[in-house]
This record gives C-alpha cells, sequence and structure tokens, in this order.
C-alpha cells in the first residue's frame, strides 16, 4: 500500500514539474501580450503623436509578441477612471496628468503645489529627472503600477467668459473648474473663487452651458478640446505645473518577459524625451491660436503674480497639508525653495 502511494506521488510531482517547466518555457518565449494606452487628449496632441513612436518600438523590438492600442479622446475614462482601472489590472496603461494620480492618491498632490517651479529648468532638475519624479515612481510602485516615465502635461493658466484676470481680486465670485484635487480647491478659495471639482472629460460641456464661468487648464488643452470657443479671456498665469506618468498596470508588467519589460521601459523613455519637446513648443502656439480666435490673452501681471504667490503661501504653510504630504517632504521642498 505504501509503495503504491509513493508511486502516485511521484506520478503527481512529474506532472507538477511538467507543467512549470511549461509555463516558463511560453512566458520566456514571450506569449501575445496587448498593452491598451487610455488617455484624455485629442488626436493632435502630443500624448497622441508620441504613442505612435512608443507603439512602433515596442512592436518592432519584441516583433510582434507585445502589441499596443491607443485609445485618446477620453473613451476609456476620465484620468482618476483610468487610473484607478490601472489599478484593477481593468486598463492596461493610462498615460495621465499627475494631477489625475493625486485624484487616487492624495498624497502626491505636492507635485501640484503652486509655484512649486520657477521655470523648465527647475521642472527637468528636481521632478522629470529628480527627487521628486523618483518619489512619485516608488510610491505608485506600491500600488499596483509601475510608472515607465514622466512626461509632461502643462504649465496651467486661467480662462473665464466674465472679465480680464489682471489680479486677485478679479478672481473673486468667478465660478472656476478645478481639477478633482483637494489641494487645488483650498488654493482658489483662498483668492475668493468658487472652485467646481471637474474632470476633463466634462469641462468642455460645462463651459458650453454655463454651468461654470472658467477653467484652470493647460492651453493646449484648452484649444484642443475647443474650449477656448466659449471663453473671451485666458491668463497665461503659470501657476501650478503639471507633469504626466506613463502608467503601466504591475498586472501587465508582470506577463512580459525581462527583455520585453526593458524594450517597454525604453520605448517608454524615448516616448516621454518626445512628447515633452512637443509639449513646450504647442504652448506657445496653442496661445497664439487662441488670440488668432479672438480670444483676449493676457500675460500674467506683477500683481497678479504676487496676488497669486500670496494664495500659495497659506497652502504651502497650511499644517493640514503637511500632514497629507508628510513633514519630511514639506521640509524638503520648504529647504530648496528656499522658505
Amino acid at each position: 500500500m505504501k509503495t503504491k502511494i509513493m508511486k502516485v506521488l511521484m506520478i503527481v510531482l512529474m506532472f507538477a514539474f511538467a507543467a512549470t517547466i511549461t509555463g516558463i518555457g511560453t512566458r520566456d518565449a514571450g506569449a501575445a501580450v496587448t498593452i491598451r494606452i487610455g488617455a484624455t487628449p485629442s488626436p493632435t496632441h502630443s500624448y497622441s503623436v508620441v504613442a505612435k513612436t512608443f507603439k512602433q518600438e515596442v512592436e518592432s523590438k519584441t516583433n510582434g509578441a507585445v502589441k499596443v492600442t491607443y485609445h485618446g479622446g477620453g473613451v476609456m475614462g476620465g484620468e482618476r477612471q483610468m487610473v484607478e482601472a490601472v489599478v484593477r489590472g481593468d486598463l492596461d496603461m493610462a498615460w495621465t496628468s499627475d494631477i489625475g494620480v493625486a485624484a487616487v492618491f492624495p498624497e502626491l498632490g505636492f507635485v501640484n503645489l503652486p509655484y512649486l517651479f520657477k521655470n523648465y529648468a527647475e521642472v527637468d532638475a528636481k521632478y522629470r529627472n529628480g527627487w521628486i519624479g523618483q518619489y512619485v515612481i516608488k510610491h505608485l510602485d506600491g500600488k499596483g503600477i509601475k510608472v515607465l516615465a514622466n512626461g509632461e502635461n502643462d504649465y496651467r493658466g486661467l480662462t473665464n467668459s466674465k472679465r480680464p484676470i489682471t489680479k486677485g481680486e478679479d478672481l473673486k465670485g468667478l465660478k472656476l473648474r478645478v481639477p478633482e484635487v483637494p489641494m487645488y480647491i483650498d488654493f482658489y478659495k483662498a483668492l475668493g473663487v468658487l472652485p467646481t471639482p471637474m474632470a476633463v472629460t466634462e469641462l468642455t460641456t460645462a463651459l458650453q452651458q454655463g454651468t461654470v464661468d472658467g477653467q484652470d487648464n493647460g492651453a493646449i488643452i484648452t484649444y484642443d478640446f475647443g474650449m477656448h470657443t466659449f471663453q473671451k479671456y485666458a491668463t497665461k498665469a503659470n501657476q501650478i505645473y503639471s507633469g504626466m506618468q506613463m502608467c503601466l498596470s504591475k498586472k501587465t508588467w508582470d506577463k512580459l518577459t525581462p527583455e520585453q519589460q526593458k524594450i517597454v521601459m525604453d520605448a517608454a523613455g524615448k516616448a516621454s524625451d518626445e512628447q515633452v519637446r512637443l509639449n513646450r513648443e504647442n504652448v506657445a502656439k496653442s496661445y497664439a491660436a487662441m488670440a488668432k480666435a479672438g480670444v483676449q490673452v493676457i500675460e500674467a501681471t506683477p500683481q497678479l503674480v504676487s496676488d497669486l504667490k500670496a494664495a500659495s503661501v497659506k497652502v504651502w504653510n497650511d499644517p493640514k497639508w503637511e500632514k497629507a504630504y508628510t513633514k519630511e517632504v514639506m521640509d524638503r521642498i520648504k529647504k530648496e525653495a528656499g522658505k
């Protein structure tokens, strides 16, 4: 009886070992994987343009074992929805602004603190290629998201249908759409704004119907989505910088072989560099196109900058945000800013 049991056990173990070997062989061979990318921008936006570069690079270097499909224009949902779907593994990848990321993980909202970066040089040194970007990558890695690269959304400005914005007082009483991030809401409340949190996919209709008077947004998205057609005034406030993360679901990442993972990572790095270059070129073009369409485009006055910075100080020094973003992070930010 004992001998028979041992024979059965040996057969079971042999089958288990064979199945394990087969499984490893199939993964190493690179079973076909499709990476579906969701994004909210239009077909002409830099996200959409460089998605072609990413697709070509991945598919050619994996010999078609990894395929890429891109779904822009918000067809996969708003940014918050897409980030949540990536965490669950329902969506393979989202190219989303860090604002969309912070809507799901509010502890990362510090990357959008008003006047955090003086210029693009600081953005590149501290965010895209610096400690802030690495902090975001490491944090999301523990949340089910593999960040392949940090790209760019835009420096943000203000548009509205009521009046030119040349000083903080001009903002009082305006009903402005703001992203779904609590820190944004506090910032604008300090300026007397009536902030209305809203996903960008809902915004064009809200502007058209007069549900909101205006918006906080980047020039490229504003122009590409035709939001400027319902706005009389645009102010280049540059009050908040917003980056972009190429977020891949860890569940999809784990389907790739190590070689495929490197190919996908390298392709994302190449695409993000191209995306940032195009994005910075397109900011000026978008403001120029809005002006040509009849929008009054206004440079930020010293008074407006002063008033916006005063409101930003209240946010930076609010203990609530130190608790949300951690004292360590806020202390480092303030030290580097000399505050």
